[in-house]
């Protein structure tokens, strides 16, 4: 039977392996989005939390399904809208 013939690993090939290694270790990696998806249509928004009166809230939910839009894009909508005429004073 004939011999097999052993595959030499030379120094380079140890080294391009070790290079290798450490280019992959030292990208870094993408981070994952998580969270709910934006239903915002408004999509380079800025998170913004403010308390409102229950009344107003309970009005704004009802609003929301009534419409079948998210309580946040009738919020951004209502809220440009009164910009809108902020600037024209």
């Amino acid at each position: 039977m004939p011999a097999k013939k052993r595959r030499s690993i030379s120094d380079l090939d140890i080294l391009d392996n070790i290079a290798e290694t450490v280019n992959k270790a030292s990208k870094p990696k993408k981070a994952k989005k998580t969270g709910r998806p934006k239903l915002n249509p408004h999509a380079q928004d800025k998170k913004l939390t403010f308390r409102i009166p229950d009344e107003l809230h309970r009005q704004l939910r009802m609003a929301s399904a009534d419409k079948g839009r998210p309580m946040t894009e009738i919020v951004v909508d209502a809220l440009i809208k009164h910009l809108q005429k902020y600037k024209s004073l």
